[in-house]
């Protein structure tokens, strides 16, 4: 029991981030799906656990094991394929509908033979209580080794198809170990056989992963296709066209003159004689050849994609004089500033509604970036918003939490409309100056320009434009800050607008936010029907599933907290989601541990205090902690609150099943994980946004304030 409690970590964990992982880089890079994923698999694992403890339903561990592990490679191809359920537009973004809708289906089979799994291996014991809480323990412990794997292996060793295939290798191979009698090794034949199985795909699974590419992305033809420790990333070429894809959406296109001078000149013509430029982004699709033309001006690029780096070597003319860096750029601007600042910088965030783009633009980050600037130095922010003839309501909405941001950090700030919102931002004053002196600036450069030209100019900063896009901007807006992250809903309903059930769906979601207290009112409920009761042992059962509700909703709430935190603080969240899902769930492992060898009752009432003083503590010094020890701050943090978790499901354990053997074994554990669904689809999908992190925390704190004090006058069980 105590191996195949360690073969389902590992499987459900596995199975879970690579998902996560493949669902993120099919949704056009976007994390806001991670929390409706998370429900999804969440749910499906509470229904699995629901079905497999009743015993007409049973069926034995090794058959779904084997069921397990050949689902999870197919879920992620069809993952990859599903935005062809969509569209057959290349690199279109999902409508939200569909997106969402696509997080929860994907997660649903791998999640659902996860959960059937626990109470079927429970079953191997006599003692429910005895037998849940060691399964719950030894699946911590392969839940951990699940995510070491992945985030070491994951991108720069394999895909991850490949890692679901290696992962079912080993799935099944300890399966068939287990059902071997005690003391007898697996024979040098099985050994053999897993050997031949895992040449054999990581063979053949390269070519299958191309084909997927192939097929995804049909009439352009694939020339490249890898995954990176932040995302997947394909080169398609057409026509002699270039276009990098990352995680299906259209990062850059070469050649694209129109682009390129776009990025790059206009901060030139209010600073003509900047000669060092940080360029955030990929400055080789066109940026970096046209800054080679221009005299005494050097590009310092960074990105984190190093292998991405060695590749387009081979398909483009990259510059020497191109100085990159390979680092997740909100790391580099933490840790990597040498004292010596940039004439210019330059901005390119990507989706600014997804938390990773939005971050780059968080009152905070801009203020960091300020200090890399000279005293004369220039932010500039190119946007992909066309103000050229008109700005919508949705559009006026993002860009003015963009300016307000900018607005509160720097002197001075200037906007051009056109097909590319163009924003300036410094502390001289250097953009009060007439077009005809812009135009000027810019034809006395030693390249000439085609599109950022006089003609251009003139009708794209005539007063008229100008006017109509300072008007949209004026009033005052909320800020996007750390603590509120307000762009992700902004952009969802802007997307949301190109299609009719978004637009209804997204808007009845984000525009009402009077419906949320039913979350509140369903916690309250709950716990009012939990102690209501007059029979003492019905009492005492209700409050246990209560405590598997809490446990779930508070454990999985402060999990993601941190995801959002780390990632916005410190570096990409989808090269380390894996590490810090392990570090969980080995501290659930650890708490269990604890629970069993104290016994649930003397640690029930701890773990609710160190539930409650882990999220007041992190309240008061999540904000303070250095970039470069956010990563051992989260794991450290993460660790307390799974240690506390693992302790009140043992105690919860406790409370419900007591002695009792017939009774349902996967009941408590779907409960747990109905509590930890409502927390993945609503805590920072939703709540973050609308009430931000402080609140969030705050009411995580009262929720288990209340519970440890119920707890401490609820009867224990004879």
């Amino acid at each position: 029991m105590n191996r195949k409690g360690c073969l389902l970590g590992l499987y459900s964990v596995g199975g879970q981030v690579l998902l996560l992982r493949e669902l993120v880089s099919s949704l056009n890079g976007d994390e806001l799906f991670i929390g409706t994923a998370l429900f999804g698999w969440l749910l499906s694992v509470a229904a699995g656990a629901w079905l497999g403890g009743k015993r007409p339903l049973a069926v034995s561990s090794g058959a779904l094991f084997t069921i397990g592990v050949v689902v999870l490679p197919l879920v992620v191809v069809l993952t990859r394929l599903s935005p062809l359920a969509v569209t057959d537009i290349v690199a279109e973004t999902v409508p939200f509908s569909a997106a969402v809708l696509i997080s929860v289906l994907m997660m649903l089979p791998v999640g659902l033979i996860s959960g059937w799994l626990f109470p079927t291996i429970t079953r191997e014991r006599e003692n429910a209580a005895d037998a849940i809480v060691l399964v719950y323990l030894f699946e911590g412990i392969g839940a951990f080794v699940g995510g070491l794997m992945i985030t070491l292996l994951v991108g720069p060793v394999v895909t991850t198809l490949e890692m679901a295939v290696l992962l079912g290798v080993v799935v099944l191979y300890g399966a068939f170990l287990s059902r071997r009698p005690a003391g007898r090794p697996g024979g040098v034949l099985t050994v053999a056989v897993a050997l031949v199985v895992l040449i054999a795909a990581r063979n053949l699974i390269p070519f299958l992963d191309v084909q997927c590419d192939i097929i995804k992305y049909h009439p352009y033809h694939v020339e490249k296709a890898f995954d990176t420790h932040y995302g997947r990333q394909v080169l398609l070429t057409r026509d002699s066209t270039l276009a990098l894809i990352t995680d299906n959406t259209t990062e850059a296109v070469y050649p694209d003159l129109a682009a390129a001078e776009n990025r790059l000149l206009p901060p030139l013509a209010y600073h003509p004689a900047a000669s060092r430029l940080l360029y955030v982004g990929r400055p080789e699709f066109g940026a970096a050849q046209l800054a080679d033309s221009l005299s005494e001006l050097s590009i310092t690029a960074v990105d984190p994609r190093g292998r991405l780096s060695e590749v387009m070597g081979d398909y483009l003319p990259v510059p020497k004089t191109l100085a990159r860096v390979h680092d997740d750029p909100l790391a580099f601007f933490s840790r990597r500033h040498d004292g010596v600042g940039f004439d210019i910088v330059i901005l390119n965030p990507g989706n600014i509604g997804s938390f990773k783009g939005g971050r780059l633009l968080t009152l905070e980050f801009l203020r960091t970036a300020k200090t890399f600037l000279t005293d004369r130095g220039i932010l500039y922010l190119p946007l992909d918003f066309d103000t050229d003839r008109y700005v919508t309501a949705e559009q006026r909405d993002l860009l003015a939490v963009v300016y307000g941001g900018l607005k509160e950090s720097f002197g001075h700030v200037a906007v051009w409309p056109g097909t590319v919102t163009a924003m300036f931002a410094s502390d001289a004053p250097l953009f009060d100056i007439p077009v005809d002196s812009i135009a000027g600036r810019l034809s006395h450069m030693t390249y000439s320009p085609r599109y950022v030209s006089e003609d251009y100019l003139y009708d794209r900063l005539n007063d008229l434009k100008v006017d109509r896009l300072a008007a949209a901007l004026n009033p005052p807006v909320e800020l996007n800050t750390l603590n509120r992250p307000v762009l992700t809903h902004m952009q969802a309903l802007y997307s949301a607008k190109a299609h009719n059930v978004d637009k209804a769906l997204v808007a009845a979601i984000l525009k009402n936010p009077g419906w949320q207290v039913f979350l509140p009112v369903v916690v309250i409920l709950f716990l009012a029907s939990a102690i209501a009761s007059r029979d003492t042992l019905r009492r005492r059962r209700r409050f246990g599933l209560f405590l598997y509700f809490t446990a779930g909703i508070v454990s999985l709430s402060l999990e993601l907290i941190s995801f959002y935190v780390y990632q916005s603080s410190a570096g990409s969240l989808f090269s380390e989601m894996a590490v810090l899902i392990g570090a969980f769930m080995l501290g659930l492992a650890l708490g269990t541990y604890y629970a069993v060898r104290w016994g649930a009752d003397r640690s029930g009432h701890a773990s609710l205090g160190i539930l409650l003083a882990a999220a007041i503590a992190y309240r008061l010094t999540y904000a303070s902690v250095p970039p470069h020890l956010q990563l051992f701050y989260s794991i450290c943090f993460l660790l307390a609150v799974a240690v506390a978790t693992g302790l009140l499901f043992a105690f919860a354990t406790r409370r419900y099943y007591g002695g009792q053997t017939e009774s349902n074994r996967g009941l408590g554990y779907a409960c747990e994980l109905l509590g930890s669904s409502m927390g993945a689809l609503f805590t920072t999908t939703i709540l973050l946004p609308v009430i931000g992190l402080s609140w969030l925390l705050v009411s995580l704190a009262m929720l288990v304030g209340v519970t440890l004090l119920v707890s401490l006058v609820m009867p224990a069980p004879d």
